[in-house]
């Protein structure tokens, strides 16, 4: 994720002039284990409760757009636990997207 969104950063700059940074401001406070044999949305999210914490502490200006990137969504619980997050350190997160970058396959 962090070339991807090293690439972001630099495609919104040179693309429309945004002076964008990564920001790594989170990181993984206990490992949940692979959601995706769960069978349902709500056991996902269960899973996720207090999986994220940030990092030291962190400003955002007034004026600043705050993007998160996920490299899948299966039911959105990551990205909906990092936005808690940030929302709880007042940080307004404007968006989320979803980025992969996989090799064209063989054949």
């Amino acid at each position: 994720m962090l070339i991807l969104s090293r690439m972001v950063c630099r495609l919104l700059y040179e693309e429309y002039g945004y002076d964008a940074v990564v920001a790594d401001v989170l990181s993984v406070a206990r490992h949940g284990g692979r959601s995706v044999g769960l069978s349902s949305a709500q056991q996902r999210a269960d899973r996720m409760g207090e999986r994220f914490r940030l990092r030291g502490s962190w400003h955002v200006t007034g004026d600043a757009t705050v993007l998160l990137l996920d490299d899948i969504i299966t039911t959105g619980s990551t990205l909906r636990g990092c936005a808690d997050v940030l929302a709880c350190a007042g940080v307004c997160v404007s968006a989320a997207v979803a980025l992969a970058d996989t090799p064209p396959r063989a054949g």
